[in-house]
């Protein structure tokens, strides 16, 4: 029963994640092909260098702001802003179904009419979200390694899964944000709201830091921070900001159990 929870909710997700991997091969695809035209401009670089720092903020990946160069150009046009972005929508939105849902819809009873407790449940619902991102950061991936090659980014194999797998780990911190703040709620509104607020926070501090010096010292509890920081397209992963990451993640995946475990369920 506990693996079929994670197996049959991934299994009614096929038809989603089918568009969402759609989408995102559609989005490499576009953003790729537009490369040849800017990688020999050495003034776009440099117009773009000359933005006030407020705007760069908002588009360097890694601190640094280069259109010529295939890690500075996807660092810039989909890991800045797209990537991260596209899975964490999915995530979110996993993470606010997962339990909230099933509650909102009435089929959380029929759940736990099984021999599963609601800790294990959680587990299972989680380890379903963690899947669908992976699953998603495995199409970015591969939509990367093709579209790459045939534009000669020169962009290592290994760099290109850092940067994915960065992204992935982010999204899957809001996403369990969602299930726990679902989880304690039993609504999706809250956790869908809740988790985009936190992550709409979250960006906010890391671009803006660089201009606010009040927000200088939030900027590191940032997980965006640690997203991008090592500028894992130029330098691989880095296990510190790694860490972080995955901490946010289980951080809320010990709370989600431990607040749906302590909650009466809505009938």
């Amino acid at each position: 029963m506990l693996s079929s929870v994670a197996t049959k909710t991934l299994f009614d997700l096929r038809r989603a994640l089918g568009w969402w991997s759609a989408g995102i091969v559609g989005i490499v695809a576009l953003l790729v092909s537009v490369y040849p035209t800017v990688r020999d401009n050495a003034t776009l670089t440099k117009l773009v260098q000359q933005y006030p720092q407020a705007i760069k903020g908002f588009v360097s990946f890694g601190g640094q702001v280069d259109y010529t160069s295939g890690p500075g150009y996807l660092g810039s046009e989909l890991f800045a802003i797209w990537a991260p972005l596209l899975l964490m929508i999915a995530a979110i939105g996993a993470g606010a179904r997962a339990i909230a849902g099933e509650e909102e819809q009435g089929t959380l009873d029929l759940l736990l009419s099984n021999p599963v407790s609601r800790r294990r449940l959680v587990v299972e619902k989680l380890a379903a979200l963690v899947a669908e991102a992976a699953l998603l950061g495995l199409v970015l991936w591969l939509a990367l390694l093709v579209a790459t090659s045939l534009v000669t980014m020169h962009v290592s194999v290994a760099h290109l899964g850092g940067a994915v797998a960065t992204a992935v780990l982010l999204a899957i911190g809001f996403g369990a944000i969602a299930l726990a703040v679902g989880a304690g709620t039993g609504k999706r509104a809250p956790a869908i709201g809740v988790s985009t607020a936190a992550a709409v926070a979250a960006y906010l501090v890391n671009s803006l830091a660089p201009l606010v010096h009040a927000l200088e010292p939030l900027q590191k509890v940032s997980p965006f921070y640690h997203y991008t920081a090592s500028d894992p397209l130029r330098h691989g992963l880095d296990a510190g900001h790694v860490g972080v990451l995955v901490a946010v993640a289980v951080a809320a995946a010990i709370v989600a159990p431990l607040v749906f475990e302590r909650r009466d369920l809505a009938t």
